[in-house]
């Protein structure tokens, strides 16, 4: 199998070096040896690939940014979160139907006092 970038193939090339014993362990990281365990064939696949046209690694590079940052309401006044509601925004708030909520639920967790009387 072709390496993918041109730190893939330095990796495998650097492993397979440390297998044949041309590199002292005490040179190479624990992945390279770890990665050294692999065939010897499957780490010649990947050493051998050629360099020419492959990417310098795998991360693209071509990310774009988030954006600027924008502070909620007006950052400079002292009452910039008055006009704001509280909670997450995902699910509007309703109070009465909050309300009911709570009278048809049990509520299942005990108090630690609860707990010490049963």
């Amino acid at each position: 199998m072709p390496a993918k970038s041109k730190a893939q193939r330095r990796l495998f090339a650097l492993a397979l070096q440390f297998k044949r014993g041309e590199i002292a362990a005490s040179e190479v990281s624990n992945e390279v040896k770890e990665l050294s365990k692999l065939p010897e064939k499957d780490l010649k696949d990947f050493a051998s690939t050629p360099e020419k046209g492959l990417p310098e690694n795998l991360m693209p590079t071509n990310i774009p940014g988030m954006g600027d940052v924008e502070l909620p309401g007006d950052p400079g006044s002292l009452n910039s979160f008055d006009g704001q509601a509280v909670g997450s925004g995902d699910i509007p708030f309703n109070l009465s139907d909050d309300e009911d909520s709570k009278k048809k639920k049990k509520n299942w967790l005990l108090s630690f006092n609860e707990y010490i009387n049963k």
